[in-house]
């Protein structure tokens, strides 16, 4: 939110009601650069009560005038909006709407003027303001540029604005039949602009710590505060996980790739392997399935034979290598081995999320972002390698990827910290 737009639009003169709502409303969404403003006009139809098409047409205008610039042009996909800059420059060659008298200050003709070192606490140099009990202050924003490239990497993450929507729903919904407590006479646009403001990490933190901190209000009988203040003031960073928060049964959310699903994937390797069948006849198996595919296509046979690793004779019999049913069983163990780590590996291929018990949260506190492709990850890739573990799958357009701390030099301090910090919430809710 760009408070100095804001006000400079307020100011100007822009021919009509609608224009000005709508100006306003995309300084809502703007830095004090002018930069960072995506909403759909579908959303900017619903919050300024003008129809899309006026909402089109004003927006339509202010390009053509200049005051807006078309960064991206969206609707490639469902749900994108193109993406704008406001023009810095035309922005301040716009015309006043005010006249002297509008003002209260005769030096300023100004409500609100900027803070001095003369006029320190508010409009004037008095210590109680020019109105005697207001002292207002216009507080420059926080890093402009950061909260710029904070937007540009929620792209790059797959974090999709425009599903940000559906995700404060589920948040308001619930995912055990537990809906937000007072959701229902709230604002869920305001939540919505609350979300919009957080970075990918603290959006997926909100949303697995949500049943934790109503679970924790109700054992200190406290009341909840409302969702868009939970995500304004970050409560989700201060939440305690103890064992009453988890007694009640909650569940909470599980994001591809992050933490919790991190932890729960590699708690599942440490598991190792269930029994995986390998037919004692495997190589006759393999002579018959290659003849099979010999019968119908010669290509198709020898890419098979290619792909595990045997040699066509002279004489025609296939050549095995040394230890091949070793190998062999190898592969089906990684391929096959691990159910519980296929089913967190296909939810993450489709970028869902899944529920899990809130005993869960424990895990992210145990686990760390590793940036895709640098030297941790490749680390990673070769110790699965070494210990015929499945590998992570493709990660898509994320741009990190959740393991345990430390590297694997660290997964024996993340499995005792894991399996005892599981262990005492099992025993508490028993307790319970």
């Amino acid at each position: 939110m760009s408070i100095a737009i804001m006000s400079q639009l307020f100011k100007a003169h822009l021919g009509s009601t609608g224009r000005k709502m709508l100006a306003v409303r995309l300084a809502d969404f703007a830095d004090d650069d002018g930069k960072g403003i995506w909403p759909t006009v579908g959303r900017l139809s619903r919050e300024t009560e003008l129809s899309e098409r006026t909402v089109q047409r004003i927006l339509g205008e202010f390009v053509t005038e200049g005051l807006l610039v078309v960064v991206k042009k969206g609707g490639s996909k469902p749900g994108e909006g193109t993406r704008y800059d406001f023009n810095m420059a035309a922005l301040g060659r716009l015309p006043s709407s005010k006249v002297v008298a509008d003002g209260c200050h005769g030096v300023t003709h100004d409500t609100v003027s900027p803070v001095t070192l003369t006029t320190a606490t508010g409009d004037t140099d008095d210590a109680d303001g020019c109105h005697g009990d207001t002292q207002t202050i216009i507080e420059p924003p926080i890093e402009p540029s950061e909260r710029e490239g904070a937007r540009e990497a929620d792209l790059k993450d797959g974090d999709d604005p425009s599903k940000f929507g559906k995700r404060v729903k589920a948040l308001e919904m619930g995912t055990a039949n537990n809906p937000w407590p007072g959701a229902i006479a709230s604002s869920t646009a305001w939540a919505l602009q609350q979300f919009e403001k957080l970075t990918p990490e603290e959006r997926r933190m909100a949303e697995e710590r949500r049943d934790a901190y109503l679970a924790e209000c109700r054992a200190q009988k406290v009341k909840n505060v409302a969702l868009g203040v939970y995500l304004r003031d970050k409560k989700f960073i201060d939440v305690a996980m103890t064992a009453k928060a988890h007694a009640s049964g909650a569940k909470i959310p599980v994001a591809a790739f992050g933490p919790i699903w991190a932890g729960l994937r590699a708690l599942a390797l440490l598991n190792g392997p269930e029994h995986v069948d390998v037919p004692l006849d495997v190589c006759d198996r393999i002579r018959q399935t290659y003849e099979t595919l010999q019968r119908g296509s010669g290509t198709r046979a020898a890419a098979y034979l290619q792909g595990k690793g045997i040699v066509l004779g002279s004489d025609g019999e296939l050549l095995f290598p040394e230890g091949f049913e070793q190998e062999e069983r190898r592969r089906r163990e990684c391929e096959s081995g691990y159910p519980a780590v296929t089913r967190l590996h296909q939810m993450a291929s489709r970028f869902e999320r899944s529920a899990e018990d809130a005993r869960y949260q424990v895990f992210a506190d145990l686990c760390e972002a590793v940036p895709v492709g640098c030297e941790m990850f490749e680390r990673w890739r070769s110790y699965h390698a070494e210990a015929n573990w499945p590998f992570v799958p493709d990660a898509g357009s994320m741009r990190v990827v959740y393991f345990p701390k430390g590297g694997p030099e660290g997964l024996c301090e993340f499995e005792a910290a894991a399996r005892a910090a599981i262990a005492l919430e099992r025993s508490n809710d028993d307790a319970a």
